[in-house]
Formats: structure tokens, sequence, C-alpha cells
């Protein structure tokens, strides 16, 4: 019979606490506090190091918890404050920079025009490929093929000559109005970069697969076979020309881009910072004020909440003391029945001072 009422007791010893948090949820969710769930563990404020919290140790998490929003809330209030400060020292510093910002911003405008026309010169520069046209240099028949006579060792042989020297003169005249257009416009930007073009690209050398014997093709298939490989060096060697010297353009072009982004990148900063001072010096007065009084409005709203974040703790307080009295009430009122044994008095008793116990820690001594 003992040995269940002090099972029992030791049930509902800690019921009181959990009254308490369920009354507390009721007394502040509504006003969008924090729901607390029995049993749940605060990571951060408690770290038991045993499976599981104790009501105990779950109410002491409660009240250190609503200590510290209070707390925050307070550092919050500070910090707006301080940025209201910030703001109405700002103002004299920004008006005493406005006068000379205009004339500045104007200058730096023209140097970036300048510095953008100049890059967009480099970008317009580029080397036109050579079209190997080897068929203009034989003659054909109706039926789309190289006429006989012409179908020689020598005249395959002269005619890649011809080609060949015609892309070489093709190339260099290019390079000659490359070179001037680079030239021009890194002076316009006194920079001192060189443009000395190499002109020794490694080209493939051709080999007939049938350019042997006599200088007549007398298979139609022979010759067509070495005409195309005359083709297709032709082809290979221009395609290594061409990107031989496109390497070399798109380099210098990449050096002089280089130098007109760093100038660039100069002055778009100088004229960044230049064109905000001067938006903010003609605007600023009467935005900081807006950003004043948008600020002021906070803070007066967050000290609300703040002063009534305050009465939080004190409403955990008063809940726990209520709940506490009323299970410790229900106790000694079983404690001091007529009908109690002397064993039932003593087991009330006993675990009326558990909870008594319980209680001082939680809410403090001051209170017993």
């Amino acid at each position: 019979m003992i040995a269940d009422l002090l099972t029992r007791l030791e049930e509902e010893k800690d019921q009181w606490i959990y009254e308490a948090i369920d009354h507390f949820n009721e007394e502040t969710v509504r006003d969008g506090g924090q729901k607390y769930e029995k049993g749940q563990v605060l990571i951060g404020v408690y770290r038991p190091t045993q499976v599981g919290i104790t009501p105990e140790n779950q109410i002491m998490q409660i009240r250190n918890i609503e200590y510290s929003i209070s707390k925050q809330k307070n550092l919050d209030l500070e910090r707006m404050r301080n940025e209201i400060k910030m703001i109405e020292e700002s103002k004299d510093e920004d008006q005493r920079v406005y006068v000379s910002l205009e004339s500045t911003v104007h200058y730096l405008q023209e140097e970036l025009e300048f510095y953008e026309a100049e890059g967009r010169v480099l970008d317009e520069i580029q080397l036109e490929k050579y079209r190997c046209l080897l068929g203009e240099h034989f003659e054909f028949d109706k039926k789309d093929q190289v006429v006989f006579k012409e179908r020689k060792i020598s005249k395959l042989l002269q005619s890649f000559q011809m080609v060949e020297m015609a892309m070489f003169d093709f190339y260099q005249k290019q390079l000659s109005h490359t070179w001037l257009l680079l030239t021009r416009s890194m002076q316009n930007i006194s920079s001192t970069a060189r443009f000395d073009f190499n002109t020794d690209p490694t080209l493939v050398g051709l080999s007939l697969k049938h350019g042997r014997g006599i200088d007549q093709y007398l298979k139609p298939g022979n010759f067509e076979e070495d005409y195309r490989i005359v083709l297709d060096t032709l082809e290979r060697n221009n395609d290594i020309t061409y990107d031989y010297y496109v390497s070399q353009i798109n380099q210098f072009k990449s050096n002089g881009k280089k130098d007109i982004m760093q100038l660039l990148t100069l002055k778009n900063e100088h004229k960044r910072l230049a064109d905000e001072n001067l938006l903010e010096e003609r605007e600023k007065q009467q935005q900081k004020e807006v950003r004043r009084i948008e600020l002021q409005d906070k803070l007066e709203r967050a000290k609300r909440e703040w002063e009534q974040d305050l009465l939080r703790p004190k409403l955990l307080d008063d809940i726990l003391k209520a709940e506490f009295v009323k299970a410790l009430s229900s106790w000694q009122e079983k404690l001091f029945a007529d009908d109690a044994s002397d064993v039932e008095r003593w087991a009330y008793h006993q675990y009326c001072q558990i909870i008594l116990k319980q209680a001082e820690r939680i809410i403090g001594n001051d209170y017993f």
C-alpha cells in the first residue's frame, strides 16, 4: 500500500512544473511568444549529461531563455539609437564635399568615354582569313574536271607556290594595317606597349603521292589525289598561318585592352565614388530625415515590445508560485486528513518537502 503511494507521489511531484509550463504557454503564445514542449531540450542553454531532461532542468532553461530574450532586445534598442546618432552626425560632412563634385564627375565621364572608344577600336581589329582558291589556276572541262593538258606535276607545284605567295602577301598587308591601328591606339592612352610581329610560322611541306616520273599524269585518279593533297596542304598551311597571326594579334589586343581596362577600372571607381557622393549630397537631407523618422518609429515600437517582454519572466515566476501553492495545498490537505494513517502522513510530508526544495531552487529562497 505504502509502495503504491510512494510511486504515485514520485510521479506527481513534477506535475506542478508541467502545469506551470502549460499555463505559461497559454498566456504568451497568443502574443507571439515561444511555445515550450514537455521534455524539450533547449540546446545552447543546457546540455544534459544524461539521456532526457528533468522538469526542473527544463523550467530553469525556460527562465534563462526568457531573460536572454529581454537582454537581446535591449541590445537591439541600443543599436538603433546608435544608428540614429550616426545619421545625424554625418550630415555636415556630406555637405562639405558637394561643391567640388560636379566638375569632377563631368571630367571623369569624358575620360571614360575616350578610353571606351579606344577599347572599341581594339575590338574592331580582326584578321581576315585567306581563301585558298587553287582552282583559279586550272582550266576545267564541262564535267568540272581539270583538262588533260594541265594535269601535270609542274602545274600543281607552280600553282601551290603562287597560292602560297598570295597567301603570304594577303596576311602581310593586314599585319601592317593592324600594327598601325594598335600603335596609334596605345599612343592615345600614353601606353608604352610595343607590337613586333613574328613572321615565321612553321608550315607543312608539300609531298605528292604520285609526283615522281614523267610530268604528265596519265591516270585522272592519280592527278585528283595529288590535287587534293596540294589543296589540303595549302588549307592546312593557311590555318597554321592564320592561327599564328591571330594568336599574336589577340595577345597584342589583350595587352592593349589590359592597359585600357586598368585605366577604366581606376576611372570608373573614381567616378562611382563621385557619383555616389553627388547623389547623396543632392538628396541626403531629405533621405536622412526619412531614415531617422523610420528608425525612431521602429525604436518606439521595439521599446514597447521590450517593455512588454520584461513582464514575461515575472509572469512565469507568478505562474510557478501559483502552481506550486496549488500542488502543495493539495498534498497538505491529504496530509492533515482525519482518515490519513501515520505512514501516509509521513509520505505526504516527505514529498511536500521535496517539492518545496524544488521550488526554492527554481524560484528562489526569497519567496519562501
